[in-house]
């Protein structure tokens, strides 16, 4: 099984480098909402990129199409827990990326910060 291309990304700083591997009909599926299609699920990981930090992957589940990735970081002076989901085609194209975070105090912080986030940089498309 292969590291996270999600947590590698976030660890980077770097969302952008995911859009190449999205599925153009992605969902990503926040602790908030879905959200679907390469554009808005693009924005939205970059997004997150920006807002964590110090991201450490602790885990890795499953197999090269369906993997779950357990790691840590920090959303200001918040340590979260998470989980990542990464569903792929045969051609290793995300088609679904879902993102837990834990405890609530830290996840209320991380919302926040999103929705300041995307107040600055909208979604590019509305699907």
């Amino acid at each position: 099984m292969n590291d996270s291309s999600v947590l590698a990304a976030w660890r980077s700083g770097d969302g952008d480098s995911l859009h190449d591997v999205l599925a153009e009909a992605v969902t990503f599926s926040s602790p908030v909402a879905d959200y679907h299609g390469r554009p808005n699920a693009s924005h939205l990981l970059g997004l997150i990129a920006e807002l964590l930090e110090e991201v450490d992957q602790t885990g890795a589940y499953g197999d090269e199409r369906d993997g779950v990735y357990a790691f840590t970081a920090r959303v200001g002076d918040r340590q979260v827990q998470g989980i990542v989901r990464e569903e792929r085609t045969e051609t290793g194209e995300l088609t679904h990326v879902t993102l837990f975070l834990r405890p609530y105090a830290a996840l209320r912080t991380a919302i926040g910060g999103m929705r300041e986030a995307l107040e600055r940089s909208p979604l590019p498309a509305r699907a």
